[in-house]
């Protein structure tokens, strides 16, 4: 495990917070300008023009859901403000809010409308109706537009900002669920050398354990049963199999149909596969003891375990698929096949690696389909456990 601190993501400002930073930053903006403007003839700020200020600033916080409204509320507000002949201030200060939000919610074109009112009507009124020297009039207007253009381009980069923070934020929410599907279909270490793009993904194993289970005559008790509660019962009890397969260090190859495969000590190495995966045959046997099928029969398992070496590797491309070849991976599936219900058949290297920390009886040599004549033995019990305590020759 890397030493390094882990990352932190940064911290994110509420949407209300910056709205309310906004507010506060344009309505101060808009009450320092009235305070400051001079004017001939013009009629003195008083508690109107502030308040009329201050509205424009408090415009801002409904701007997220409607920025349409907002616009044509501070258009509204700057005309009786206006009219009421206040000293004149600089357009851009309090249609800072308007632009802004009209910008980042993607209205340009009524954002430019609302602009090119408050420039173009003073500019026509001073060069038409009351005539005055064009040259000081052109330099106000250079000035206002572009003080409105930077307004604008303000409103137009926080929304371009947003968007990639909004794509970002669902790009790392897609990679996190695409990654979690690759580890559901394969072991994490093989999941990262894929992501690494390394090409065939192949390993030989000198020794490892595999074990094969199997729900005795399961394929006639399904006939007799409705589709949705058969698979309901194969989820339940194979996902009570992964949780403890998971708990002790195993991996969970495969499933086909109703069997159930387990292999200890690959991907990555584990002292005692062996140990391992008896004590999970034997937790399998005792979580199916008191389960039953849909249509009420007990759930009886055949459970056949093998051990040596392996290769192991990622087929597919489209779909991935992690999977054992081997002498060792066949004589434990045979295992399981030549088993008996509720015993857990073992061959003589899984027998000879478990040693005196299990009870095992002698089933002597029997016929093994492509192996010819097999010593087996049955796995029965613990020392000193008195479960599972009948014979399974017995029967």
């Amino acid at each position: 495990m890397s030493g390094a601190w882990p990352r932190r993501r940064p911290t994110r400002i509420p949407a209300w917070a910056v709205d309310a930073g906004w507010a506060v930053a344009v309505a101060a903006a808009t009450t320092i300008a009235i305070r400051a403007a001079r004017e001939l003839d013009a009629r003195p700020p008083d508690l109107l023009a502030y308040a009329l200020g201050w509205t424009i600033g408090a415009l801002l916080l409904a701007r997220r859901r409607r920025p349409l409204a907002v616009l044509a509320a501070s258009f509204v507000t700057l005309q009786v403000y206006y009219v009421l002949n206040y000293p004149g201030i600089s357009a851009a200060v309090p249609l800072a809010v308007a632009l802004y939000s009209a910008g980042a919610a993607g209205y340009l074109r009524w954002a430019l409308l609302i602009a090119g009112w408050f420039v173009a009507g003073p500019v026509l009124f001073r060069l038409i109706i009351d005539p005055e020297p064009v040259l000081p009039v052109l330099g106000e207007v250079v000035r206002e537009i572009s003080l409105l253009l930077a307004t604008l381009l303000l409103g137009d980069a926080v929304r371009t900002r947003r968007a990639l923070t909004r794509q970002q934020g669902l790009l790392e929410a897609e990679q996190a669920r695409s990654e979690r599907l690759l580890h559901n279909m394969l072991p994490a270490p093989i999941a990262e050398r894929l992501k690494q793009r390394e090409g065939v993904i192949a390993d030989a194993f000198g020794e490892v354990t595999v074990l094969f289970a199997d729900i005795v005559d399961f394929t006639s008790h399904a006939e007799r049963s409705p589709p949705t509660a058969t698979v309901a019962v194969l989820d339940e009890l194979f996902s009570q199999f992964d949780a403890l397969a998971e708990s002790r260090g195993l991996e969970k190859i495969k499933t086909i149909g109703d069997a159930y495969m387990v292999a200890g000590g690959l991907p990555d190495p584990l002292p005692d596969h062996a140990g391992a995966v008896a004590e999970l045959a034997l937790e399998m046997l005792e979580l199916v003891a008191h389960r039953s099928l849909p249509d009420g029969a007990p759930v009886r398992l055949r459970i056949g375990i093998g051990s040596g070496p392996v290769v192991a590797g990622v087929i597919g491309r489209r779909r991935f698929s992690y999977d054992l070849w081997g002498d060792t991976v066949n004589t434990a599936s045979r295992m399981q096949t030549t088993g008996l219900p509720d015993c857990i058949q073992v061959t003589q290297p899984t027998r000879d690696l478990l040693g005196d920390r299990y009870r095992f009886q002698a089933r002597g040599r029997i016929q093994v389909k492509g192996k010819g004549t097999m010593t087996t033995y049955f796995l029965s019990r613990r020392p000193g456990d008195r479960r599972h305590g009948s014979s399974p020759l017995a029967e």
